[in-house]
């Protein structure tokens, strides 16, 4: 393992300028859903699916990683023809040895898939996940230092129950039995899932009126469950569950919830200690953010959290922080229009919100970002590209930012890529 210690002369988030947009993808299809992740080296590899132009269409999942020095290795095929792949997810270890999981329809079922990529680009076997005769939909991944991952997805069943599923995939390539997180209610979204840095973790779903959240211990016990969410009546909805934990397992489980009384959405939240204890149940946005959209979260390894969010009526992004004692900041607006935003912190609580914007004439989306640092502070907004939708972004656990984003240029659909280069002032970090 890699101690940040180690990590000398490292930039601040301060003095980072994100350089010219790169297109990574093959020319000649469209590509989309694209996701990245860094290891503790500062390595990355990126996801993405490519389709073809021609019919019948194929698709593959694809894979590019990209050194810390900047180096891009080539561009490799993760699933096999004749499927369907969509919404690939990718975790990295410490190490770099990635996982990366999706869902597809094969022309018979639709199933969960899991690969291996080792950290020089070995490619593991094509594991299977989920069972024949039920429909997936959507999966998660997150893995520990050492390796060992769990994958997660809504598994629907030809009674109209929606289940959420676990399975554990150790490093050795070993598979756990498939895991029922809950049977009741029916109706579950894909369970999210952090780890800490003691390989233990939190899951968490919305399922339909509550929201609901087991621990996951290193040696493979898995915790009672529990209900996150406060009684309320049973018309009122929560949906869109996102975990963001520290590194001794304590978590901030949020929420959006929906109130059929005064017909607000709102973002709640409830911590959940690391032996299980469920704390209170909070409102985490303004009374008078009525109308939230989307949210996202993101916690340092101290439990220090920020959260954002957009408004509906407005479109404006804003930012709150939550520190480890529970206390729930200011609202700060980034942004007067922002959305499918993305917030990452490294480990020290510096971070980066990644967003579009508005682009030209309005009638394409920009991607912008805003730096944060470990106080609260934001810097200014920087116009990653004028032209790009749909950003996903990543941080190293120096601090150091990658956004991603796809751009159409003609009939190709492509990933454009711009990380940060920094040009003032040098840091230790310990």
């Amino acid at each position: 393992m890699l101690s940040l210690a180690s990590v000398v002369s490292l930039p601040t988030p301060a003095s980072a300028a994100f350089s010219q947009p790169l297109s990574v993808s093959q020319t000649g299809y469209d590509s989309y859903d694209q996701q990245q992740a860094f290891d503790r080296q500062g390595d990355a590899l990126f996801v993405w699916v490519r389709e073809s132009h021609t019919y019948p269409y194929p698709r593959y999942v694809q894979i590019r990683s990209r050194s810390y020095k900047g180096t891009w290795g080539t561009t490799t095929n993760l699933s096999p023809s004749g499927q369907a792949p969509r919404s690939p997810k990718v975790a990295l270890d410490d190490d770099g040895d990635a996982i990366v999981v999706w869902h597809a329809y094969n022309g018979v079922d639709y199933h969960v898939y899991a690969r291996r990529v080792s950290k020089a680009g070995a490619l593991g076997p094509l594991m299977v996940l989920s069972a024949a005769g039920v429909k997936v939909h959507g999966t998660n991944v997150a893995i520990d230092s050492d390796g060992d991952a769990v994958v997660t997805w809504a598994e629907w069943h030809e009674d109209g129950g929606v289940f959420p599923m676990m399975r554990r995939y150790s490093m050795s390539g070993s598979l756990s039995s498939p895991v029922v997180l809950a049977s009741t209610p029916a109706s579950a979204e894909t369970p999210a899932v952090a780890y800490d840095r003691e390989g233990d973790a939190v899951l968490a779903w919305a399922n339909d009126n509550v929201v609901q959240a087991r621990t996951l211990s290193a040696a493979g016990t898995i915790s009672e469950l529990k209900t996150v969410s406060a009684p309320l009546s049973p018309i009122d909805r929560h949906f869109t569950a996102a975990v963001a934990v520290d590194r001794d397992g304590d978590a901030l489980v949020t929420w959006r919830h929906w109130s059929d009384q005064d017909q607000s959405t709102q973002v709640w939240g409830r911590w959940v200690s690391r032996d299980g204890t469920v704390g209170n149940v909070r409102q985490l946005t303004p009374a008078s953010h009525t109308d939230v959209v989307n949210h996202s979260v993101a916690s340092d390894l101290d439990g220090d959290v920020l959260l954002t969010w957009d408004l509906f009526s407005t479109g404006h992004l804003y930012a709150l922080p939550i520190s480890r004692a529970q206390t729930v900041g200011q609202p700060v607006l980034l942004s007067t229009f922002g959305r499918l935003h993305t917030v990452r912190v490294d480990d020290d609580g510096d971070g980066i919100v990644v967003w579009q914007g508005k682009g030209v004439d309005n009638s394409v989306g920009s991607v912008e970002a805003r730096r944060v640092t470990q106080s609260g502070t934001f810097g200014p907004t920087q116009v990653i590209v004028a032209i790009g939708v749909n950003p996903t972004a990543a941080v190293t656990p120096a601090g150091r930012a990658v956004a991603a984003w796809e751009r159409r240029f003609q009939v190709d659909l492509q990933i454009q890529v711009s990380s940060e280069s920094y040009i003032t002032g040098q840091t230790s970090r310990s």
